[in-house]
């Protein structure tokens, strides 16, 4: 008889507690639980940031740690978008904006081509460098709904249809990095299929023949051979991976089918349902899924291992007392240490929030809103803001010892809608308005505010956070009236001088925020002030670029409580589109993930 060393070339061992770092295939016997123990590999899909602009009909390419998303229906568009395995920010735009086109190979190396842009057919093919798209010789045949596989300059475009005269096609067209050419066709004919693998080792599946198609064929790199049937028959689905790994999912069902080279298996299901998804990834144990009709922005990736992965998502939390819509912008607190103040009509009233509920805090000695806040929930600062009806800026500035409010010096400019950073004794304002927008910037050193360099630019109803020597402000408007001209642009402070920074991907104001200059995230906020356009879009910064994270459950701006970090944040009260007052609390934990143990039985 085989043993289990001889399998797997290590013994049964007996622990007290689960071993801290366990290997797939491994097993042990818990003394505490008097169970035998093992490691499994699970395949699933788990939530990841949202698109920054949902649609559907879209073509993909890359692998789940760096994919590319361009083109699609919201409506016709030539918009392209970078995931870097956690959210994603903008890449340049197609040249001719269009939908249902075929896209293959990798980030910065990609290949889109034919689509549709709602009257005309296309036959244009373009190349992506990781930053812009150049134009490229035709496709032979124009079409739309056609799938790919490939590279940039060994790439495979397959199958489609014409509206006039309406015909699905089963053109095969071979691209070498500067011309296409025609190849043997496809056994049946179809659209709105799916595609995997290389130029010489093609895989081709699903579609829409007169009904939804279960046919899968291999391509060689000459011609087409029919292989076993998907078990669910469908169309609009997404793939991902090569000839002998492959992914399919969504389509005109939610269900997800992994091929090994022969056969099509059933494995987890998409967490939403949708139809002309678009998707990537390197085999059909690491893929992504995104966008999907109707305009879809959310961002699955599948994961086959030994780890369990926990999606990270905003969540409810304890609702404010007394809801207030205005507040301050900045950071203040943790999820289970955090802190809220002021607000409108201009009041004193002060919330503490333990991760659970809200309960009564020391009042503010005078009452303010729009005031930027630094610190902790046991030592925080207040400053600036408007402490009378109206927008008459104050340079009142106050702390917070966990208990009580008391008076400090004032800063030298008086300011509402600023932006602060630091601590109660080394703290930094920035921006603002007097009442117009502000470009002054004041630190703070235990006694007394002093001038220091300005901003490049005015701004306010902006983003802040980090240090006195090391603080990001990001997001905000250019003037205080109409147009208000919003921002995307951040600027990095070392305590010195400003530089500029990453920009976001949607440009807003009226945001929340929480983190460090290196690790940021910027919650909700308005990209339009006038009429508002409150948005649930988040967006995480990691020194360099933006790119997204999951949303907000529901829109929210001029939030009155917003702290943490880039792994654990909430927002708090604040006020929805139109003005309508909120007192709710959503709280963000980051994605997680863990060894999949279990327990080994007979049965």
């Amino acid at each position: 008889m085989t043993t289990f060393k001889e399998i797997q070339g290590r013994n049964i061992r007996s622990y007290t507690t689960n071993p801290t770092d366990p290997l797939e295939g491994q097993m042990w016997y818990n003394q505490t639980t008097l169970k035998l123990k093992g490691v499994t590999a699970v395949g699933a899909w788990s939530s990841s940031g949202s698109l920054i602009t949902g649609r559907s009909r879209m073509a993909g390419c890359g692998t789940q740690t760096a994919g590319l998303g361009f083109g699609g229906y919201s409506p016709s568009t030539g918009k392209t978008e970078e995931y870097n395995g956690t959210g994603w920010a903008n890449g340049g735009a197609l040249n001719t904006a269009r939908y249902n086109l075929g896209g293959c190979g990798i980030q910065t190396a990609g290949l889109g081509f034919a689509g549709y842009n709602g009257s005309t057919l296309k036959n244009e093919s373009e190349e992506y460098n990781g930053s812009s798209w150049t134009e490229g010789n035709n496709v032979n045949t124009s079409r739309q709904m056609l799938a790919a596989s490939g590279t940039q300059t060994a790439g495979l475009g397959f199958g489609g249809y014409t509206p006039s005269p309406a015909a699905n096609k089963d053109e095969t067209e071979e691209y070498n990095g500067t011309s296409w050419s025609e190849q043997n066709n496809l056994n049946t004919a179809r659209r709105i299929l799916a595609g995997a693998g290389t130029q010489t080792a093609g895989l081709a599946f699903g579609g829409f023949v007169t009904a939804s198609s279960a046919s899968t064929e291999e391509y060689d790199g000459t011609s087409w051979t029919a292989s076993n049937n998907l078990n669910t028959a469908r169309y609009s689905l997404g793939g991902a991976g090569t000839q002998t790994s492959a992914l399919a999912f969504g389509g005109s069902s939610n269900k997800t089918e992994k091929y090994d080279g022969t056969s099509w298996s059933e494995v987890g299901d998409l967490t939403t349902s949708r139809s002309y998804i678009a998707g990537c990834g390197s085999s059909n144990s690491s893929a992504v899924a995104f966008g999907g009709n109707p305009n879809k922005s959310e961002t699955e990736e599948y994961n086959q291992s030994i780890n369990v992965i926990t999606a990270g998502a905003w969540a409810s939390g304890g609702a404010i007392p007394t809801s207030k819509r205005d507040g301050f912008v900045g950071s203040i607190g943790t999820v289970t240490a955090g802190l809220a103040y002021g607000g409108e009509p201009i009041n004193t009233e002060t919330y503490e929030y333990n991760g659970t509920s809200w309960s009564d805090g020391g009042d503010l000695g005078t009452g303010v809103r729009y005031a930027g806040g630094v610190g902790t929930q046991t030592a925080a600062g207040a400053a600036g803001g408007n402490a009378s009806v109206g927008f008459s800026a104050s340079a009142g500035y106050q702390t917070y010892d966990g208990s009580s409010w008391s008076e400090q010096p004032d800063l030298n400019t008086a300011r509402s809608n600023a932006a602060s950073a630091g601590t109660t004794t080394s703290a930094v304002s920035f921006g603002g308005s007097v009442p117009g927008s502000s470009a002054a910037v004041e630190e703070y050193s235990s006694s007394s505010w002093t001038s220091v360099t300005s901003m490049p630019a005015v701004r306010s109803f902006h983003a802040g956070g980090g240090t006195q020597t090391a603080a990001l402000a990001a997001g905000g408007v250019a003037s205080t009236g109409s147009p208000y001209g919003i921002y995307s642009s951040s600027l990095e402070y070392d305590g010195t001088n400003w530089t500029t920074g990453g920009s976001l991907n949607t440009g807003r104001a009226l945001v929340g925020s929480a983190g460090t200059q290196t690790a940021f995230i910027v919650i909700g906020g308005d990209t339009n002030i006038n009429p508002h356009s409150t948005q649930t879009i988040c967006e995480q910064y990691d020194g360099s670029a933006f790119s997204t994270i999951p949303s907000l459950s529901a829109v929210g701006q001029n939030f009155r409580g917003t702290g943490g970090t880039t792994s654990s944040a909430y927002e708090a009260g604040g006020f929805s589109t139109g003005g309508s007052n909120v007192g709710t609390t959503e709280e963000y934990t980051a994605e997680t993930s863990a060894v999949n143990i279990v327990d080994i039985t007979t049965s």
